[in-house]
C-alpha cells in the first residue's frame, strides 16, 4: 500500500506534493608526476577534510602567500569524518598532489615520505557526529565558522518539488519497501556514506543512522551530481548534496523543499527557489544546517592554537578576525552558498539541536543580503553618524542593529 498524506506548502513555495513527497569532474595531477615536497614551502599549515572549505580555504591561501612572512595553506580533502578521524588518531597526510596556493595559482606539492602532521581538520559536523569517542578537551578545541545547508536534490526532469523528514525516513531507511512513491527503486534512490559530512548531517536530521542508509552509494559529491543529474528514471530519482555544490548544479537538478518534525510546511534554503539569499537558513525555517567546525590543537592554558598559520587560518574564516585587504569573505561565502555567522539571526550548539535567536557581535545582515544578489532593504553609511536609533552601527555600509 503506498502512503500518502498532504504536504502543506508556504506561500513562499511552488506548488507541493505529498507529505511524505508526492508521487563534473576536475583533473588532479598525476601521482606520477614529481612534485615539491609540501614542507618545502615557507610556513606550511595543514589542513584536512571537508571539501566545502576549498573556495574560501584557496582565496585566503592565496593572500596568506603573500604576506610577511609568507604562510603557505596546504589542503588535502578527504571528507569530514575521514578528516575528523586522522586528526584524532594521530594519521599525517600523505601521497602526492596536495593542493598548495600562490598568489594567483593552485599548485601541488607532495607529503613527506613520513606523512605531514595536521594542523586543522575541517568538518561539515560536530566531530562527535563522526565518531562518540571524537570530543573535544584541554588539548583539542572545536572553533566553529560560517554556515553551511545540506539539501535534498532531484533531476530538472522530475516532477517533485518536495519531501517530508517522515518520507525522507521511510526512504532512506527502507528503500524499496519505503511506500513513498515515486522513490521506491533503490538503484534510483543515491546516497553518499557513513563517512560524508553530508550524510551525516542529513542522518542526524531525518533520524535514520548514516551506516544505516539504503539506496545506491556515490564516492564523492561530483559523482552525487552526475547520478542524480543524468539519471534514466528522473522521476524516481533523489539524492543529497551541500547546498554549494546543488547551487552550481541548477541547470541539471532542483532542490526540493523540505518539511522538518513539527512543521506545517516546507521551505527552501533560499526565499524563492531562483534566489541564493539563504534566508530560511538564516531565520531556521530551513532546518537542515550546521556550522563548519575547524579542529586545531590548543594550548591547556590559553585554549590558542598551538600552531600559529592554524590560529591565523582559523581567525580569518571564522570570521574571530578581519580578513586581508582585499579579500571579501562575506561575498565569497555568499556566492558559495554558506552563511557567515554576522549574518544569522538563530544559533544551535549540537547536531541539528533546538534553535536559539542570535545576536552576532557585528552583523552583516544587510550586506550579505547585497551580495548575495538579493539587494539590501537597509540604509547606506559611511559611519554610524549616518544611521538611525533603530539600526545605529554602520557595518560593511550598511546601518545595522549591533
Amino acid at each position: 500500500m503506498m502512503r500518502d498524506g498532504m504536504f502543506r506548502s508556504c506561500p513562499i513555495l511552488l506548488p507541493a506534493a505529498a507529505l511524505f513527497g508526492a508521487a563534473l569532474a576536475v583533473a588532479s595531477p598525476s601521482a606520477a608526476q614529481q612534485a615539491a615536497p609540501c614542507s618545502s614551502r615557507p610556513f606550511p599549515v595543514y589542513v584536512t577534510g571537508s571539501s566545502a572549505v576549498k573556495p574560501f580555504l584557496a582565496e585566503l591561501a592565496k593572500v596568506l602567500s603573500a604576506s610577511t612572512p609568507p604562510i603557505s595553506v596546504v589542503y588535502q580533502g578527504q571528507g569530514s569524518c575521514s578528516g575528523v578521524a586522522a586528526f584524532f588518531e594521530g594519521a599525517p597526510l600523505t601521497g602526492a598532489g596536495l593542493s598548495t596556493w600562490d598568489t594567483d595559482t593552485e599548485l601541488f606539492c607532495d607529503a613527506d615520505p613520513d606523512g605531514s602532521p595536521i594542523d586543522v581538520a575541517v568538518s561539515d559536523v560536530f566531530a562527535t557526529t563522526c565518531d562518540a569517542a571524537f570530543t573535544t578537551s584541554s588539548t583539542i578545541s572545536d572553533f566553529t565558522g560560517p554556515i553551511q545547508p545540506m539539501t535534498f536534490v532531484a533531476p530538472n526532469a522530475s516532477t517533485q518539488e518536495s519531501i517530508s523528514a517522515e518520507a525522507a525516513y521511510f526512504v532512506y531507511g527502507f528503500g524499496q519497501g519505503s511506500g513513498v512513491a515515486p522513490w521506491v527503486d533503490e538503484r534510483f534512490i543515491f546516497q553518499r556514506n557513513a563517512g560524508s559530512g553530508t550524510q551525516q548531517m542529513m542522518a542526524a536530521a531525518i533520524r535514520v543512522p548514516a551506516s544505516r542508509w539504503l539506496g545506491a552509494p556515490t564516492a564523492s559529491s561530483d559523482d552525487m551530481r552526475s547520478s542524480v543529474a543524468f539519471s534514466t528514471e528522473p522521476e524516481r530519482t533523489i539524492g543529497v548534496l551541500g547546498a554549494d555544490v546543488a547551487s552550481e548544479s541548477a541547470s541539471l537538478l532542483k532542490v526540493l523543499a523540505y518539511q522538518h518534525y513539527d512543521q506545517r510546511c516546507g521551505y527552501y534554503p533560499d526565499s524563492d527557489p531562483l534566489k541564493r539569499d539563504k534566508r530560511n537558513v538564516r531565520d531556521g525555517h530551513y532546518a537542515i544546517w550546521g556550522p563548519l567546525h575547524f579542529l586545531t590543537h590548543v594550548s591547556i592554558n590559553t585554549g590558542a592554537p598551538l600552531s600559529d598559520g592554524a590560529a591565523l587560518v582559523i581567525d580569518y574564516l571564522t570570521g574571530r578576525k578581519q580578513p586581508p585587504a582585499g579579500l571579501d569573505l562575506i561575498k565569497l561565502e555568499a556566492q558559495h552558498d554558506v552563511v557567515p555567522e554576522c549574518a544569522m539571526r538563530v544559533r544551535r550548539t549540537e547536531e541539528m539541536g533546538p534553535l536559539a535567536s542570535f545576536m552576532p557581535t557585528r552583523s552583516c545582515w544587510c550586506y550579505f543580503d547585497a551580495v548575495a544578489g538579493g539587494g539590501a532593504d537597509c540604509a547606506p553609511c559611511d559611519s554610524d553618524a549616518d544611521c538611525p536609533f533603530e539600526a545605529p552601527k554602520c557595518n560593511f555600509g550598511y546601518c545595522e542593529p549591533q
